[in-house]
């Protein structure tokens, strides 16, 4: 490999070298070091390095995205854990980094020894990327600041949710707007997302089969209302609550109406926990649905996630009307004539 060569694909990373020989070796494939009988050593152990790079770089740029430490102290999220999982899934999954690979022309810089071009497959493709990383750990001494930003820049040659929400982000940056903040669910075969910007009073719904379609329906709708370009009337916190419960034509699940809930903001963000037991040699899921303040807990047990899903959703709705009467009935008592709304005032005041 001559320095035209490495200057480009430095060029390509946006990062400079210290040692340009670690990132000539990421592109040296194991067919060349098995007929130089190992005096040139190929990207494999490199590889290894960069495929838990990786996995990291990526979930420190999820945690920038969409996480904070709040006003207490408390590290929170604004999308639940399984979405989370699930798109670093799908961003460091072998089909994705080949494309990448391919985009970046990254193949054609591949050293291998004669005859062997047919042998590497389409994940081999993917492994360059994961070498590259490991090569660009070892020569910044595993500085985690310059990982997470070589890792964005060789992921962003896809079309992905991350690119979306960043062009949001940085809009409001630019003109001095509230970032958005995210919401998250599942909705049985689908997802839905909800982009909220405080700025303009605005929240903007999408909705799709994977949480990367949802996320970019959401993100689309809330940047063509700020450009003023084909603008649609934004959506109010009610007309959400519609699309969710005329979402279909089944009546809505006990999870949408915890979650319609929470897009309304009578309740915080809801948290769903999975666990197994046995029980005469059968195994049962029990889910536990936590509000993030911890004011209410309640869990449900069923033969799967699903099921068990439900039945805590639906415990959590039964948790909540009972809490509303008992409201009622106890502010009836203190305050009887008074309408509820004085009630609540005056209950209001007292707290404080």
């Amino acid at each position: 490999m001559d320095e035209k060569t490495l200057s480009l694909i430095q060029q390509k990373i946006g990062y400079q070298f210290t040692n340009p020989v670690l990132l000539k070796q990421a592109f040296v494939s194991p067919s060349l070091s098995a007929v130089t009988q190992n005096r040139v050593q190929n990207y494999q152990i490199l590889e290894f390095i960069g495929d838990a790079v990786l996995g990291l770089a990526v979930v420190k740029n999820l945690a920038s995205e969409f996480c904070h430490v709040d006003a207490s102290g408390q590290f929170v999220s604004s999308a639940p854990e399984g979405q989370l999982s699930e798109e670093k899934s799908r961003l460091v999954k072998n089909e994705k980094l080949a494309h990448c690979s391919n985009v970046l022309e990254f193949d054609s810089y591949l050293e291998r020894a004669h005859g062997y071009y047919l042998h590497d497959r389409k994940n081999k493709k993917g492994d360059l990327i994961e070498s590259i990383l490991g090569a660009v750990a070892i020569d910044s001494n595993w500085n985690m600041d310059v990982l997470s930003r070589v890792a964005s820049e060789l992921l962003r040659y896809d079309k992905t949710v991350k690119t979306a929400s960043e062009e949001l982000k940085n809009y409001c940056e630019k003109n001095g707007l509230d970032l958005p903040t995210y919401s998250f669910w599942n909705c049985g075969s689908r997802y839905d997302c909800a982009v909220s910007l405080q700025s303009v009073n605005g929240l903007f719904v999408g909705n799709g089969k994977t949480v990367e379609e949802a996320q970019n329906a959401a993100v689309e709708s809330a940047y063509t209302y700020l450009t003023g370009q084909n603008v649609t009337k934004k959506q109010t916190v009610e007309q959400t609550g519609a699309n969710i419960l005329n979402s279909s034509k089944k009546s809505p699940t006990a999870v949408e109406m915890v979650n319609l809930k929470y897009i309304k903001k009578e309740i915080v963000q809801p948290n769903y926990s999975f666990a197994q037991t046995a029980e005469n040699g059968k195994l049962f899921w029990i889910c536990t649905l936590t509000l993030n303040n911890n004011e209410h807990q309640v869990s449900g047990k069923a033969t799967t996630r699903k099921k068990a899903k439900q039945a805590a959703a639906k415990a959590m709705l039964d948790l909540l009307e009972n809490s509303k009467q008992e409201e009622k009935s106890i502010s009836s008592r203190k305050f009887p004539g008074i309408g509820l709304l004085k009630r609540a005032m005056i209950l209001r005041k007292e707290a404080f």
